[in-house]
């Protein structure tokens, strides 16, 4: 006689909604820190929207680090290669941003948070070292902090894979 298993019962809804809050406020508490300690800037929005997604769906392909750092990396690069077109600008930014997303999905590397980085770089034109500081490090920090957490967290597995 085979026995079943039993059945998986759903985590209560206080539960389903506690987790990727408090996955989300250490996630901004984290980096806040981090930028404190450091004063590298990787409380920046693109980064913020970044743990937002790991923290509510820490399984999501644009979530995983692959993609996050191949998101970034080719929207910074599309973001200073339109700025050296165009100059920064808001049309510059809206450009850069809407051109974001061509390498991303070339590469099987979508990040939507990025075209927020292809944008703030179109409106700012920072330097060519932007790439490292704060692209690079605010991704690997924002990973870091995510398997941390994702660590702590019961319930809250992240990455669902590293590449």
């Amino acid at each position: 006689m085979t026995t079943l298993p039993k059945p998986q019962t759903a985590r209560p809804a206080w539960v389903q909604t506690a987790v990727p809050t408090l996955a989300g406020l250490l996630g901004l508490l984290a980096l806040a820190g981090l930028e404190e300690a450091t004063g590298a800037a990787l409380f920046a929005l693109p980064w913020v929207a970044a743990v937002g997604i790991i923290a509510v769906a820490p399984q999501a392909p644009f979530a995983q680090p692959r993609n996050m750092l191949i998101g970034q990396v080719s929207a910074g690069v599309v973001g200073l290669a339109a700025v050296a077109v165009m100059g920064p600008s808001i049309w510059t930014a809206a450009v850069a941003a809407g051109l974001a997303t061509a390498p991303m999905v070339a590469l099987k590397a979508p990040h939507p948070p990025a075209t927020a980085t292809a944008a703030l770089i179109g409106a700012t034109g920072p330097s060519l070292w932007f790439l490292v500081d704060p692209i690079l490090l605010a991704s690997a920090a924002t990973v870091l902090v995510g398997w941390l957490i994702g660590k702590a967290l019961p319930g809250h597995k992240y990455p669902a894979r590293w590449w």
